[in-house]
């Protein structure tokens, strides 16, 4: 190795790979395939029912509209406290970085309760109807992506914690913000297409 004369400048450090925020990108464009085609199929399978004169939903089924709606405004706001999240921790504000991950993770949670109570409310038997069987599968579907996404959210706060994230490294909260994004949209359209069109 030859000996660098003095003065000379140094290279400029390599710029950090984001692989995580790639990764969380195809991650989510995956998810969001899977859920399009578990309501494709859903809204196909409706279709044919109705058209065909028959019911969807079984007669003795309590499907309600004010669970999922509760829920669903809980998702659009913990879409702002997300923000928060990635906005603080880009101003080396880890204080309100983890006060925003803390709410969001709330926010999450409640949905899992909330969606829970409607399993307990719902008197959908999959044995007797497809209808309870795509919606068994598609809100359980979901609600493994939230778990998935508070999982990630954790970690996220945990690292900020360990004081791994600043604002000279955001790609863990920018890839958590991403992943929630689509968790809160996904439920968005499972309650237009299942709750409000029934």
């Amino acid at each position: 190795m030859a000996d660098i004369p003095v003065g000379t400048p140094l290279a400029a450090p390599l710029p950090r790979q984001r692989t995580l925020l790639v990764g969380t990108v195809f991650g989510t464009a995956a998810t969001l395939m899977y859920f399009a085609g578990l309501l494709g199929m859903y809204l196909r399978e409706r279709s044919d029912a109705l058209s065909g004169g028959g019911e969807w939903i079984p007669s003795g089924a309590n499907i309600q509209l004010a669970p999922p709606t509760v829920a669903a405004w809980t998702m659009l706001m913990s879409v702002v406290t997300m923000q928060w999240a990635v906005y603080s921790i880009a101003r080396d504000d880890r204080t309100h970085a983890i006060m925003a991950t803390s709410l969001t993770t709330l926010f999450g949670l409640s949905v899992v309760v909330t969606t829970s109570f409607q399993y307990t409310e719902m008197g959908l038997v999959a044995d007797e109807s497809i209808a309870a069987v795509l919606i068994y599968t598609i809100s359980a579907s979901h609600l493994a992506m939230i778990a998935i996404g508070l999982v990630f959210l954790l970690l996220m706060a945990f690292r900020a914690l360990a004081g791994q994230y600043s604002s000279r490294q955001t790609d863990g909260f920018v890839a958590a913000s991403i992943y929630w994004y689509a968790v809160v949209f996904v439920y968005v359209v499972i309650w237009t297409a299942i709750f409000v069109l029934k």
